[in-house]
């Protein structure tokens, strides 16, 4: 059996060195694992990217909280209902503006068709549709063998045509949701274009997801094609604490709305929040706009789903402290699970150790692996950064997010050597250039920056 140990500083994982104790990585102390709790089947660790500072003085770090779920709940943490999950609410909104005439159409009416028999009885189902009006076509319904067929009667009838009033669909859906509300809910937007009706506002369409957020309905999207708004589609999806998915041909839409009702369906833990034991005066910020910060050192993760890997980085600002001394860091995940239980995880111990000024180089202590995932987190946030500037603002302002996205990138990069931030910063200023002349692949490259920051699956099988 092998003997994993950990650094007490970087907090990086490894087998025990022969003869040797201390990292490879940073040359802190090894301490054998300690096994996690048993009754937690989350699993969560903590990794520090530079482990040394000058004392006397503010200083920025990050560090990574890295949350994996099970393929599977334990038996005993299993909800405790005769459909072996908590009853949900799926609430779809379909645009049928004249572009999703033809195969598109067709293929979410029948993706929507299968998930309807993959729902449970007692579930609730509702659909929405949207083109130059807003109809909710079948107000929320529970599921009995009833139902199933009245949505077939209801799908076979639609027809695309006219424009797109997407965020009146999307209001239509959350009320559906919020009038018949589960333990757990799904708003799914599926979308082919552009909005031209109603409110067109990214920040103001966004606020209705985050708004139905705080009332215990996520809202995901999925975007299909290549003329449909990825920022409005991104923003949609962040603030509801759901999921993106670019979905370039239609025969994929099956695949998609099936694997997000998988998603919703599964959940390994609710409300999971992030509790972080941090040095008093220490000022923290989660890189991706999806984690909530709701207390001084707690951040929100939402609901996760099984076999899902969730990698959090957070920027800290730490207070001045004395030559010599040591900043230890841990904290813990805490969950409920889907029998209505509360569960914690304990973090493994990070430490920063401060130095003389004089004596510290920027590179001092800097953990490569560490730093290469803070940096591809990073460029992740600048994508989506730039995308939703864009659209916010215009093309000009979402160059100059960029500059600043490529310096930010360019000085933390430095802790790897010159000549590779140089590369770094080349190939995020190639990225952001094919970001403005090919807006096409913007889309897939928009979703896999929003798979990067959230951990979503691509189910392109």
């Amino acid at each position: 059996m092998v003997n994993l140990m950990r650094c007490r500083y970087c907090g990086l994982l490894q087998d025990e060195p022969r003869g040797v104790k201390v990292c490879a990585h940073c040359g802190g102390e090894l301490v054998f694992e300690q096994p996690s709790t048993p009754s937690s089947y989350i699993t969560a660790q903590l990794e520090l990217d530079q482990i040394t500072a000058p004392a006397d003085q503010i200083v920025e770090r990050h560090i990574i909280v890295t949350v994996r779920t099970p393929k599977q709940v334990p038996f005993q943490e299993a909800a405790s209902v005769s459909m072996g999950r908590a009853p949900m609410g799926f609430h779809a909104v379909l645009d049928v503006s004249g572009s999703m005439r033809g195969e598109k159409l067709n293929a979410a009416m029948e993706g929507i068709r299968q998930a309807v028999h993959r729902l449970h009885t007692g579930d609730v189902f509702s659909l929405t549709t949207f083109a130059s009006n807003v109809q909710c076509l079948l107000p929320p319904q529970t599921i009995e063998d009833a139902v199933r067929p009245e949505v077939e009667r209801i799908l076979a009838r639609l027809q695309a045509g006219g424009q797109t009033a997407l965020c009146g669909g999307l209001e239509a859906g959350i009320q559906a949701a919020s009038s018949r509300p589960q333990e757990v809910n799904l708003v799914l937007l599926l979308s082919d274009g552009q909005a031209n009706i109603g409110e067109l506002d990214l920040e103001k369409v966004g606020e209705r997801s985050y708004s139905a957020r705080d009332q215990g309905i996520t809202t995901s999207t999925i975007g299909v094609g290549g003329d449909y708004n990825e920022a409005l589609m991104v923003e949609i999806a962040t603030q509801g604490g759901g999921r993106f998915y670019h979905v370039l041909r239609a025969h994929q839409i099956m695949q998609f709305i099936a694997g997000e009702l998988g998603e919703i369906a599964a959940l390994a833990g609710r409300d999971v929040t992030l509790n972080l034991a941090l040095p008093p005066g220490t000022g923290l910020q989660p890189f991706s706009s999806a984690y909530r910060v709701t207390g001084q050192s707690t951040i929100d993760l939402g609901d996760i789903p099984l076999d899902t890997e969730l990698e959090v980085v957070i920027r800290l600002l730490l207070p001045a402290q004395q030559v010599g001394s040591r900043l230890s860091m841990d904290g813990q995940i805490a969950y409920q699970t889907p029998a209505g239980h509360t569960l914690t995880t304990s973090l493994n111990p990070v430490t920063l150790r401060f130095v003389q000024p004089g004596e510290f180089g920027v590179r001092d202590g800097a953990v490569a692996p560490i730093v290469e995932r803070v940096i591809e987190q990073m460029k992740a946030r600048g994508v989506l950064g730039r995308v939703r500037t864009g659209a916010v603002s215009g093309q000009v302002a979402a160059e100059q997010v960029a500059q600043r996205n490529l310096s930010e990138l360019s000085r933390y990069a430095a802790l790897l050597g010159e000549e590779r931030a140089k590369e770094l910063a080349n190939e995020q200023r190639r990225l952001y250039e094919a970001l403005h002349t090919a807006p096409a692949s913007a889309k897939a490259t928009a979703f896999q920056a929003f798979r990067q920051q959230r951990g979503t699956k691509d189910f392109d099988v």
